[in-house]
């Protein structure tokens, strides 16, 4: 008899701003090529899950994302997203995504806020410039993550102005600290 499958790793992934901000009109706030890199690189090979607004935001030239499972979650059981997964909810996207190991969360907003409780690891490339939005990365508690790792993506100035310079930006991890009753309940 084999071992039940062990539940997936579940990872957020987002570019965000000082201030949370993660996007405005349904589009990111910048196009950081070395960002864009870092998101292709991290999550080849893997599930990603992602809202409708998500999957109509991103150019139809890179729907589905190359080398990844697309999931799609939308309310409307009738939506098609050609050549995407779809799911009713988070949960039927998490099951959907298997024993796949590490499952990507890469938005929108929604779902960051319902998958954050769940996550044990983020993949953030915090942004060094406050950005009007009308769409927000939950916020994050110290007590809860604790920073593994940080590398520079970007070390110009640190804010986007008028000369269009890109804002400086660093590729940050965090991982969930543990504790008997955050860890054991979630399979992390």
């Amino acid at each position: 008899m084999s071992a039940p499958a062990l539940p997936p790793t579940i990872s957020l992934i987002a570019a965000v701003a000082r201030n949370g901000a993660i996007g405005r009109g349904q589009q990111l706030l910048w196009q950081l090529p070395a960002d864009l890199r870092h998101f292709r690189e991290t999550t080849s090979g893997k599930a990603v899950i992602m809202g409708r607004k998500t999957w109509e935001s991103l150019p139809t030239a890179f729907r589905p994302l190359p080398n990844r499972h697309n999931i799609v979650v939308s309310g409307n059981p009738a939506y098609l997203a050609s050549g995407a997964t779809l799911a009713g909810s988070l949960q039927a996207a998490i099951r959907l995504a298997g024993d796949s190991g590490e499952v990507f969360v890469i938005g929108g907003a929604d779902l960051y806020r319902q998958s954050l409780p769940l996550a044990k690891r983020l993949y953030l490339t915090e942004v060094a410039a406050d950005a009007p939005a009308d769409r927000f990365f939950p916020e994050i508690s110290p007590a809860e993550w604790q920073e593994v790792s940080r590398r520079a993506g970007n070390v110009r100035s640190p804010a986007a102005d008028s000369t269009g310079e890109l804002p400086a930006f660093d590729f940050v991890v965090y991982e969930r600290r543990c504790s008997d009753h955050n860890c054991s309940a979630k399979g992390t």
